[in-house]
């Protein structure tokens, strides 16, 4: 499919609009699940209707196999580089992120209900859903209609989770919207490339959960943690210790017991697959339905869907979802798909960033009480203590003490439990005196431990003055908010770059526009336009140098056999021609190309 420009206040998408964009050199779209929806498009200035493109704009253009052709608001075009610029569109369901939610709340309402509520802003939407269970909605203060749709707390995405499909104008929201299809990727049959990516930075070796609430009668908050402080994630990967620190006070409507915080935590990781990698695979494929001898398969490949890798070779042989499709406009087939678990929310920048800063401001709120729990916690284990076996460790030569341990055993090669103390540091090891020591304050100011709890240090919030890189060339001042980064190339790197830089410079960037004097757009047969064309070198007009049979011009219309004599005329040999209404029997464009005459080859 060719892409189609609308103007930016365009509701309806049945017509060519502003015009086919038929000299666009690439166009794909990418979806996520729940997440990103939007179109990359890469257009020349000498294109017939570079003009035209400006950003509020829309792009109609086909997503994939399945789904209706889509509208996508231009939001960025950058710079022209070697005469193409690249452009970028959301999908027109992003308009909701500028519409606005005043404040309002339901005990109970179907969800059907409430995305009517939600899309009455804007006239122009209408949505769908197959859930049908009530539930209780509210909206705190006011957002945009995609927050509350989801990406934020408390969002439908929140409360039912499900699927979102954005067709158009229409916003469905399925309960599950793909399938398990059947579809086989394989190697040696259709798969064509694959990555597999491992990414185990959520990977962790235990839960630390807490809650905070207010009991009844009482103004001060409680903070409610477990009496083992974390549980283990035992099916962890993972070797060194890392602990995932989780505030589960939304999880309560009243008192919080620690039997109940240990149920919400143990569930929480028997449905989240903390301790495992999960792994995300990208494939790109040959859809056979697309080949003759294949016509009549009905498989097809759809986002949500579920789909067979299979690769002998790499010993990879998964079913999972398709979480990413990447599909090439232009060719109607996909570029690539990617398997596995969703990675993103559905939000746009600004909700996202105000839902961060809300969750952080609710949770650094909470700090104090969860310190001063810690600290309770610190006390009681230390206050009281009876048992125990200080041992002294002397020089065998002066007699002088060099250590101090405390021993859960009369002797050392006993003990199990140890603090050690000697000018090295203070250090604790569950493994005997030879540690390793896990928990530890050394001499030159390191501390190590899987959990550290203090007024300047508590869990992801630092409070310091600077944070910076061992040599000091890149540094972040937190008072002052100034970041430095610095990179460094060696001197092959800054040379290569500068004869790139050189080269770039030398290089014409050649311009071909094709000017018609009589206009674009011609009725009842009445044809006849001179159509000029002038090359520009940046901005310098160069046609007057250039040999005429440089200059070949092409047609393209519904009558192939037609455009092969027209263009056998037309190779070559003039800067302008004569249009009339025996070169257009119903619709045709025309195009000229500046070439080199010794090879041939074109020169734009």
């Amino acid at each position: 499919m060719i892409p189609v420009l609308y103007a930016a206040n365009t509701a309806d998408f049945s017509s060519f609009g502003l015009g086919v964009l038929t000299d666009t050199i690439s166009c794909e779209v990418t979806e996520e699940r729940n997440g990103v929806f939007e179109c990359l498009l890469k257009y020349p200035v000498s294109g017939q209707h570079y003009g035209l493109i400006t950003k509020e704009c829309i792009i109609k253009a086909k997503p994939n196999d399945t789904a209706p052709d889509q509208a996508f608001r231009i939001y960025r075009i950058t710079k022209p580089l070697n005469g193409i610029v690249t452009i970028y569109g959301q999908h027109i369901s992003y308009d909701l992120a500028n519409v606005p939610v005043l404040p309002f709340s339901t005990d109970s309402r179907s969800p059907q209900l409430i995305l009517s509520q939600l899309l009455a802003g804007d006239t122009r939407f209408t949505g769908w859903t197959d859930y049908s269970d009530a539930k209780a909605f509210s909206v705190t203060q006011p957002k945009s209609v995609r927050a509350c749709l989801g990406g934020t707390e408390g969002s439908m995405l929140s409360k039912w989770y499900g699927e979102f499909e954005w067709d158009n104008f229409t916003v469905k929201f399925h309960s599950h919207r793909g399938q398990k299809t059947g579809v086989v990727i394989e190697y040696g049959k259709n798969l064509t490339a694959l990555e597999q990516d491992e990414d185990n930075s959520g990977v962790y070796t235990a839960l630390l959960p807490y809650a905070v609430y207010t009991p009844e009668g009482s103004d001060a908050e409680t903070v409610v943690t477990l009496p083992e402080v974390t549980l283990p994630i035992v099916t962890s990967e993972i070797i060194r210790a890392k602990t995932l620190i989780i505030d589960f006070s939304d999880q309560f409507d009243g008192d919080v017991t620690e039997e109940a915080l240990r149920a919400k935590a143990n569930s929480y990781i028997k449905v989240n697959p903390l301790g495992a990698t999960i792994p995300t695979v990208k494939v790109s494929f040959e859809p056979l339905w697309k080949q003759p001898e294949y016509s009549a398969l009905l498989e097809r490949v759809n986002l949500c869907d579920t789909v067979t890798i299979r690769h002998s070779a790499l010993g990879v042989s998964a079913s999972a979802m398709v979480i990413e499709t990447v599909y090439d406009t232009l060719a109607e087939r996909y570029k690539s798909i990617s398997l596995g678990q969703s990675k993103s929310s559905m939000i746009t920048t600004i909700s996202e960033v105000q839902s961060t800063v809300d969750k952080v401001e609710s949770t650094v709120g909470r700090f104090p009480k969860l310190l001063q729990t810690a600290i309770g916690k610190a006390t009681g284990l230390i206050t009281g203590q009876s048992g125990g076996y200080v041992v002294i460790n002397t020089d065998s030569e002066s007699g002088q003490p060099y250590e101090l341990l405390i021993l859960d055993a009369p002797s050392i090669d006993e003990a199990v439990n140890v603090w050690r103390w000697n000018v090295g540091g203070l250090g604790f090891s569950h493994n005997g005196y030879n540690g390793p020591y896990e928990t530890a304050i050394t001499a030159d100011g390191q501390i190590v431990a899987d959990f550290i709890t203090s007024g300047s240090l508590v869990a992801n919030i630092i409070k310091a003055g600077v944070i910076q890189s061992q040599d000091g060339s890149s540094y972040w001042d937190l008072e002052s908010g100034e970041v430095v980064l610095r990179a460094y190339a060696t001197s092959k790197e800054v040379t290569e770059i500068s004869d790139r830089i050189t080269t770039i410079e030398e290089q014409k960037m050649l311009r071909l526009v094709i000017i018609s004097s009589n206009g674009n757009i011609f009725k009842n047969g009445n044809v006849k336009t001179l159509l000029s064309a002038k090359v520009y070198s940046w901005d310098e007009d160069i046609t007057d140098t250039l040999d005429a049979n440089q200059f070949v011009w092409t047609r393209v219309s519904e009558d192939t056999e037609a455009d092969k004599v027209w263009n056998e005329q037309h190779f070559g040999g003039a800067k302008s021609v004569v249009i009339t209404g025996a070169d257009v029997k119903v619709r045709a464009t025309f195009y000229c190309d500046l070439i080199d005459t010794t090879t041939r080859q074109s020169l734009l």
